[in-house]
């Protein structure tokens, strides 16, 4: 019996060390893959890294934006009582402008007024 089991044995080792030295072989491309995997890893996170501090700055952006839109719609109606009170202003202007202009036509219509009075 010893005689069946020596041979079957001696197979049995010499395909487990068939296997082994096969496994031994691929180990260099497994530590090359490996390392492939291990740089495209530390390229997505230098990726996520660049995406992250975007995203922080359109957030910036953003709160900017907000205050932005905030001041304008604060000054909105302050800037309508401005133009309100120029366009009263440049009225009263006008009145004032017209107002002087028919008076100096009035005196020098006015026969009796010094000044209307040709120089000979």
């Amino acid at each position: 019996m010893s005689q069946l089991l020596v041979p079957l044995l001696n197979g049995l080792l010499s395909r487990r060390q068939t296997k082994h030295e096969s496994a031994v072989d691929q180990v260099p491309l497994l530590v090359q893959s490996l390392g492939a995997v291990a740089q495209d890893v530390r390229d997505i996170k230098a990726e996520l890294r660049v995406v992250n501090e975007h995203a922080a700055m359109l957030k910036v952006v953003e709160l900017r934006l907000g205050a932005l839109e905030d001041w304008m719609g604060a000054a909105r109606p302050q800037l309508h009582q401005v133009v309100n009170h120029v366009t009263l202003l440049m009225g009263e202007r006008t009145s004032r402008q017209l107002q002087h202009a028919a008076d100096v036509v009035a005196k020098d219509s006015d026969p009796g007024h010094p000044e209307s009075i040709p120089a000979s």
